[in-house]
């Protein structure tokens, strides 16, 4: 870099690192040399090779390790002791795979369809074939809902319904193993325990680890109990179920989650977004609800009660769709005695997410009332930049995912005309485009984020030091799409947003995506 003030902070050079290289190969062949090996590749393998530290041997309740030291060609004369064959996926054979030919038409959109079939626990990630068809037909929008539904009966392996597509339905007579819903990208899951079962299905588990991490959008309806990790990192889908193990609803940015049973420990760590709904167990009313408080991770939310009458319809409608899809008897008592269980709910929501929520409310309504002013005014003429760089998108006046939370931009304009380029790495925090929420972005063909305003660009483009290194400044070698950025960074700084779109369009022709993402050292 050529700014003093951050040279300063670095002590070392690349070639340090270089010679560090050098220096590592050369003492790890001189380690080879003395037990006879050339290549990595022929070492493999050879445990018999390595010693058990004679001080560990001769310590106190010290484990007998030959059995892992003895090398598997001497245990089985002639077995290869490295890879020697490409692993076989079989990708044709999948169940996916071979129910396509049925699901073609539907899969187009011309028909719909309904199909019944066993699964068993070495098919895994089904329905993720079929929902690469759909986004490779429609796109994110998918199919309408009903499109094609699957009747599976039998045990899943795992990901079940993995980043399901919009359209497609699984239902699922049996159990699930781990991940189920994997990146639920628009799909309805609905999963319940064999008709014939004689146990409670509300106190066993069905389904594994880890489902719904990731979600997007859609549906998941269980009837009976998760295990650990249930909706981490959910951002958009809906889920009811019976009973979850620890740490549920963990690291949650979005969507709706209804518990009708016992959660286990940590349950919320890290949730920034989204609303859950827990019915508390027998004994856990009123002054007893640091029942379910202890199990809480209450550190970024808040325990509060159900109390608008739209969200107690909303919640009483929610579990009488788990009811009708699941056939569940825990939904149904809850159904029948709702009014008297209705206090017994306790609503987790993350203190962030409700700041967000009460901003946008707030901001809304300021956009109506002046929206409603300027309508009585009627049109001035003006070509004033406020009206040419309105935001063309409709405004949302609620949030799904905690990450498309706007941040203030009221003091930007007048930073651009004070920025320091010179040290503007250091002054000025690096700040990225705000994801629009899935559920509406999946529904346009907008922009995927919402994007900064012009000043907020400048201030980004003044972070930009120009350091040299060959990855921005190379035409021939450097960024694989062949974008010169400290050219285009200075343009936008200097405010000639044209002349910036010239510079990335002489190097490629889709600069609605690839300048956007750049992997340079610097960010």
């Amino acid at each position: 870099t050529q700014d003093p003030e951050l040279r300063a902070k670095f002590g070392g050079q690349p070639e340090h690192v270089i010679n560090f290289f050098h220096y590592l190969a050369e003492d790890l062949r001189t380690l080879m040399a003395r037990l006879g090996f050339c290549t990595v590749r022929e070492m493999v393998g050879h445990a018999e090779r390595l010693r058990v530290r004679t001080d560990y041997a001769s310590a106190k309740g010290a484990l007998d390790l030959s059995s892992l030291l003895q090398p598997a060609h001497e245990m089985r004369r002639g077995v290869a002791t490295h890879s020697v064959e490409q692993q076989q996926h079989d990708v044709a054979g999948r169940l996916d795979a071979r129910l396509l030919p049925q699901l073609q038409e539907a899969l187009q959109g011309g028909t719909t369809a309904d199909i019944e079939v066993a699964i068993g626990n070495t098919d895994r990630a089904f329905g993720t074939v079929l929902s690469y068809h759909v986004s490779r037909k429609h796109g994110l929008s998918g199919l309408a809902a009903g499109t094609v539904r699957l009747r599976l009966r039998g045990s899943a392996g795992q990901s079940l319904g993995a980043f399901l597509a919009p359209g497609l339905a699984i239902e699922l007579e049996g159990d699930a193993n781990d991940y189920v819903g994997k990146g639920l990208s628009g799909g309805q899951l609905v999963l319940f325990p064999p008709r014939d079962a004689q146990f409670d299905a509300s106190s066993n588990v069905i389904v594994g680890n880890v489902c719904l991490f990731g979600a997007t959008s859609g549906e998941m309806f269980v009837r009976g109990v998760a295990a650990e990790r249930f909706a981490v990192r959910n951002s958009g889908a809906l889920a009811v179920v019976e009973g979850v193990g620890d740490h549920g609803c963990e690291y949650m940015t979005g969507g709706r989650v209804v518990v009708l049973g016992a959660v286990g420990r940590n349950f919320a760590a890290g949730m920034s977004g989204g609303i859950a709904y827990v019915l508390a167990e027998d004994g856990e009313v009123g002054a007893a609800r640091h029942g379910f408080a202890a199990k809480c991770n209450v550190e970024s939310v808040e325990l509060t009660v159900v109390a608008d009458a739209g969200e107690v319809q909303w919640l009483r409608e929610t579990i009488e769709r788990h009811a009708e899809l699941t056939g569940s008897l825990k939904a149904r008592e809850v159904v029948a005695r709702f009014d008297e269980l209705l206090p017994r709910f306790v609503k987790v929501l993350p203190t962030d997410y409700k700041r967000v929520l009460k901003e946008e409310a707030a901001k809304a309504k300021a956009e109506a009332e002046a929206k409603a002013k300027d309508e009585t005014k009627g049109d001035s003429g003006s070509d004033s930049e406020r009206t040419v760089c309105a935001d063309t998108h409709p405004k949302t006046s609620s949030i799904i995912d905690i990450e498309d939370a706007l941040v203030d931009d009221a003091q930007l304009a007048d930073r651009a005309r004070k920025l320091d380029k010179l040290r503007g790495f250091v002054r000025y925090a690096r700040r990225g485009d705000r994801y629009r929420a899935a559920t509406k972005r999946a529904g346009d063909w907008s922009e995927i984020s919402t994007r900064q305003t012009r000043a907020s660009l400048q201030v980004q483009a003044a972070r930009c030091i120009d350091c040299g290194v060959p990855f921005c400044q190379s035409d021939a070698d450097g960024c694989p799409i062949g974008n010169v950025i400290p050219k285009w960074n200075e343009l936008e700084f200097r405010d000639q947003w044209r002349e910036a779109f010239d510079r990335l369009m002489a190097t490629n022709n889709f600069p609605e995506f690839t300048g956007r993402v750049c992997p340079a050292p610097c960010e």
